[in-house]
């Protein structure tokens, strides 16, 4: 099989989990790695062992041994890093949100689509076992028509600074972006595209949203969501159905428990993961690419293209604005 070289840029927290994950999978090789901090990229390289490291990202982008990159910069470089590696030729796995608004979401599908390039966003709650059994349970019908969801995703960084990523809106910050993406995306994926939306927030003096509500509204079902950095949380998701329920249990974006319950009688599943998780939406990249697929079925660009249109819808309602909303 194909061996499939990966680059990574943006060299944060993050990117040091899914490299961890990355040496996980077979045929999988982490080929270049890049910073504009050049302390970090020779640490992170010298850590992963990647064959290469650049000090700026256009030397991995043109790097000819790279099959596809993985974004993990802030926020606000998402767009700008993923299209040039795209016209560079690079099939692409940009960490969620894929961009800020659903112009920048739009001009990356169409940099992909004109360029005949994979594009993907990295939610890989999708692609985890455990989420994988709710998705077959609801679409085997278990619990007859999902009539509510209820899913939150927080946790306390009251000690981070106003410059810190998720408090600076010039760095992309705000709870729903970060962290909101995840309940939103649950009741996206069972329910779809709401009829109506609420929202209310505490924003930040910076205008940003420091804690968030909001509630999607369906013909016959509703999705109570919520993300906040204002304090933690036990994190567990509860859907609903007109013949029973499911529980995804403690910080349910990742969870290896999940539980069916029908007339009180309960199917518990547990899963061992392959590393942290990101393995599985890395495998489904390298799958895509070797059968020359341009976008995941199972995470597709309309799906993130939805998501973007969602936060947007919600950030107005709630007042938050960001620069590039208005360049």
């Amino acid at each position: 099989m194909k061996s499939i070289h990966w680059g990574i840029v943006g060299l944060g927290n993050i990117a040091h989990k899914f490299a961890s994950d990355l040496v996980l999978v077979p045929n999988c090789i982490l080929q270049a790695v890049a910073s504009s901090d050049s302390s970090r990229a020779l640490e992170f390289s010298k850590k992963f062992k990647s064959k290469n490291y650049y000090f700026n990202y256009t030397d991995l982008f043109s790097d000819p041994s790279v099959d596809v990159v993985y974004i993990a910069s802030l926020h606000p470089f998402h767009k700008s890093h993923s299209i040039e590696a795209i016209k560079q030729g690079k099939a692409v796995l940009c960490e969620k949100p894929l961009g800020m608004n659903k112009g920048e979401v739009m001009q990356m599908i169409k940099t992909a689509k004109d360029k005949n390039i994979f594009l993907m966003e990295a939610l890989w709650t999708r692609f985890n076992p455990a989420f994988e059994q709710v998705n077959k349970w609801i679409n085997d019908n278990k619990i007859g028509p999902v009539r509510y969801i209820n899913a939150s995703f927080s946790f306390n960084a009251q000690d981070r600074g106003v410059d810190s990523r998720v408090f600076n809106p010039k760095k992309g910050g705000g709870s729903l972006l970060d962290i909101g993406i995840y309940p939103l995306f649950l009741a996206y994926h069972f329910l779809g595209f709401p009829q109506d939306l609420k929202a209310s927030a505490v924003l930040t003096k910076e205008k940003v949203d420091e804690q968030l509500g909001f509630i999607f509204s369906y013909n016959r079902a509703q999705a109570m969501l919520y993300s906040s950095f204002s304090h933690d949380e036990d994190m567990r998701a509860t859907i609903c159905g007109e013949n029973g329920e499911i529980y995804m249990e403690s910080k349910w974006h990742n969870t290896s428990n999940v539980k069916l319950v029908i007339d009180k009688k309960e199917i518990k599943k547990s899963f061992n993961f392959l590393g942290a998780g990101y393995t599985y939406e890395i495998e489904e990249v390298n799958n895509c690419i070797r059968k020359n697929k341009l976008e995941s079925s199972k995470w597709n660009w309309k799906n993130s293209l939805d998501i973007a249109i969602l936060m947007d819808n919600i950030r107005k309602k709630v007042g938050i604005i960001y620069n590039s909303d208005v360049n």
